[in-house]
């Protein structure tokens, strides 16, 4: 995701019905921001997903987004996915999932590769809440070598709140613990509006991100910096 946005942060809905078969999206940003960070150096990107959903249990993905290291060249990071679902009632919904993070175009970027566990549950794809871990996330900002790898977790609590037909308020906390992989700690958040034109969900919010994110150690360090937001703008075509 481009930002905490509720709903989509899900990938699912309560209410919504699940087939077999193919679906994907393709999306551009003015941002490429996870979990309150730029992988992209607060420059545009672009995005791309596929998915293959078997029934209303499992969800298996392959994604990819604009990634730009500082002082190297555009790239991309990949997502590997496999999700198992379950519709609890008429209004709740569940999901675990594993996902896997590979960055191939900068191969001595180990901190880009990591595995992740997450569970989510939801309501009627009003609010969402989840938690993600990985044993084996690196120091991303942090000068240590040789490099720190350690456990990490994210929380996430996302609401979306209808106004009329498919124009949704959208808002989103997160804390990001990344102490034992050698970050700092730090929270981050999202508000705004979202619309949808057919295949087309647009999306536009202001994220922030508090002054203990961690950033690279060429830049002073971790500590001490004012808390950093932005605007966020995205449209995503689902097919």
């Amino acid at each position: 995701m481009w930002a905490i946005l509720a709903g989509p942060t899900l990938g699912f809905s309560a209410s919504q019905a699940w087939a077999d078969g193919w679906s994907g999206s393709l999306g551009l940003a003015s941002n490429n921001l996870y979990r309150g960070r730029s992988l992209t150096l607060d420059r545009p990107a672009w995005l791309a997903d596929l998915r293959y959903e078997i029934g209303n249990e499992w969800v298996f993905g392959l994604g990819a987004s604009a990634e730009r290291p500082e002082y190297e060249a555009p790239a991309a990071q990949i997502v590997l996915r496999i999700d198992r679902r379950w519709q609890l009632d008429e209004n709740w919904a569940a999901k675990v999932g594993y996902a896997r993070y590979e960055e191939p175009w900068n191969e001595w970027r180990s901190e880009l590769r990591y595995d992740e566990v997450n569970a989510a549950i939801g309501y009627r794809g009003r609010w969402a809440l989840s938690l993600a871990m990985s044993s084996n996330r690196s120091a991303v900002y942090a000068y240590t070598i040789p490099q720190r790898k350690g456990f990490a977790a994210w929380a996430e609590l996302s609401l979306r709140q209808p106004i009329a037909g498919r124009l949704a308020v959208d808002a989103g906390f997160g804390y990001a613990y990344l102490a034992r992989s050698g970050d700092a700690n730090y929270r981050y958040g999202s508000v705004g509006l979202s619309y949808g034109i057919g295949d087309v969900d647009l999306a536009f919010a202001r994220v922030w991100t508090d002054g203990a994110a961690p950033y690279y150690w060429w830049e002073g360090g971790d500590h001490g910096r004012p808390a950093h937001s932005r605007w966020l703008a995205s449209a995503i075509w689902n097919f």
